[in-house]
């Protein structure tokens, strides 16, 4: 065993240590958010003849990681939460490792490493096993840039060896999420920044390579067609309670303020949700819309005119823009916000994050980064608390985003489970004032006054989501109005009574 073999195992080890320590406490949560449809309820993750009859169309790649687990451990989650932990650790090993080959030292890589490990927007990642897909998205994508980096320094023949290898891990990271989509990008930032111009691969020839690009964008438009439309912007503008306009102005300025948004969770993550509201507004004068604007820039600027001084700063910074493109809603694609979004892009700041530490290599930097790590550390297993089960995730979600019409739905629906009804009916009906188009409260509030013993009301709220919902629900709009005759005949049977006895 040589002595580099041996750190690197040593590294694995302390980067999967101090995953168990940072996430745990995960391993005695339920299933929670997506979990149930995704995997549970999921007979495509069950066997892989399931697998094939592809009866949940989605990610393969995640569902096939699910089969074995679910063999193993059949509805316990916690045993999927081995592989879960030992993804995002791995992804945290790969970092050190690359941050190493760029002449990163050992200290100020592996605190990066950390940062990116133990940071607490990465709780929703690896907390909820539905959405492991980041994880494998993240994994892959760092395999691709390792194949690249062999294939730059290979000769002839082995050159596309490795790039077929290289080809296969980020299909395999398409096939995880389709978020990796831009991951091209960041090995063309990487060759420009650290490759002689002798020895590029993907730019060596710029024709060509303006060719593939451009047949990269037409590929990329065509799958995205579908969000491409009127209809598709007015549904993300529907689930954030804005009918004002049809036009893309509101949603830019929307994209603006959740840059912004997210700088600030990045620096200070504490209040954070699965799902968060943003205000949309077609006024010329927006604050945080124009601030996001400017901070925008700001990264964008330091990442081009640091290229020459600081290229493992410019290459951060530009990991975390290319990555953060296509979950910015620039292209409207659903939720706004969400923690999971970052956790491809945090690799970036964790780069940044290395270059800083190294630059200045300061004893009381040292100190303040691990510092840094000791509270992410913290905050992540409280974090991880919140994602115990339902009530817990969403109860807190309400508390810490109240304009959010999706958390206060949510919440409700988990006071019911609990047959808290007073406070079920509270929390759906601040959804419905928050946002009367979403559809799925009215169920709620139904199912909420039913439990109640409200029978004219639930009647009521059925026969709303009846109506509407049929586009968005159509297997529980089926099933409510099977159930709706033998309601209205229980509410006229109450109504002839009370006229009996007065």
């Amino acid at each position: 065993m040589t002595s580099g073999r041996f750190g690197r195992r040593y590294l694995l080890v302390v980067m999967l240590l101090a995953t168990f320590v940072a996430y745990g406490n995960t391993f005695r949560n339920n299933w929670s958010y997506d979990d149930i449809p995704v995997v549970v309820e999921n007979i495509d993750a069950h066997s892989l003849a399931g697998f094939l009859e592809h009866k949940r169309p989605g990610r393969p790649l995640r569902v096939l990681t699910y089969i074995p687990e679910y063999k193993l451990f059949g509805d316990k989650p916690a045993g999927y939460r081995i592989q879960q932990l030992l993804w995002h650790g791995a992804n945290g090993f790969l970092l050190v490792l690359l941050l190493q080959s760029l002449g990163v030292e050992t200290l100020p890589a592996i605190l990066a490493g950390l940062f990116f490990l133990v940071h607490p927007l990465q709780v929703e990642s690896v907390a909820n096993i539905s959405h492991r897909k980041e994880l494998l998205a993240l994994f892959f994508c760092l395999a691709t840039l390792f194949l690249h980096r062999r294939l730059l320094a290979a000769e002839g023949r082995k050159r596309l060896v490795f790039a077929a290898a290289g080809l296969g891990t980020f299909g395999l990271s398409l096939l995880a999420n389709q978020t990796a989509i831009t991951f091209p990008a960041v090995l063309v930032l990487y060759e420009l920044l650290f490759v002689p111009k002798e020895r590029r691969f993907l730019i060596r020839r710029p024709l060509l390579a303006g060719v593939g690009a451009a047949a990269a964008a037409g590929g990329a438009f065509y799958l995205l067609r579908g969000l491409l439309t009127a209809d598709q912007l007015l549904t993300v503008y529907s689930k954030n309670n804005f009918i004002a306009s049809k036009s893309y102005y509101p949603l830019f300025m929307g994209v603006m303020k959740s840059f912004g948004f997210y700088l600030s969770k990045i620096l200070v993550p504490t209040g954070l949700a699965p799902e968060y509201a943003v205000r949309f507004s077609e006024d010329f004068f927006q604050p945080a819309a124009w601030g996001g604007m400017a901070l925008l820039v700001a990264v964008a600027a330091v990442a081009v005119f640091a290229s020459r001084r600081a290229p493992l700063l410019s290459f951060g910074l530009g990991w975390f823009l290319l990555l953060y493109l296509p979950i910015s809603n620039l292209v409207p694609a659903g939720y706004m916000i969400a923690d999971r979004y970052l956790y491809m892009p945090l690799a970036g700041v964790a780069i940044a994050f290395a270059w800083g530490v190294q630059k200045l290599r300061l004893r009381v930097v040292y100190a303040a980064a691990g510092a840094v790590l000791v509270l992410f550390t913290g905050l992540t297993v409280v974090q991880n608390t919140y994602w115990y089960d339902e009530h817990t995730l969403w109860r807190h979600a309400a508390e810490v985003d109240p304009g959010s019409t999706w958390a206060q739905e949510s919440a409700a629906y988990s006071y019911y489970v609990k047959g808290e009804y007073d406070q079920a009916r509270e929390h759906a009906l601040k959804a419905l004032a928050i946002n009367r188009f979403n559809t799925k409260a009215y169920l709620v509030l139904a199912q909420i006054e039913e439990g109640r013993g409200d029978i004219a009301e639930a009647v009521r709220n059925y026969e709303m989501f009846s109506e509407i919902g049929e586009a968005e629900y159509p297997a529980l709009v089926a099933g409510v109005r099977d159930r709706l005759p033998e309601l209205r005949e229980r509410l006229r049977q109450i109504e002839l009574y009370k006229k009996g006895n007065p």
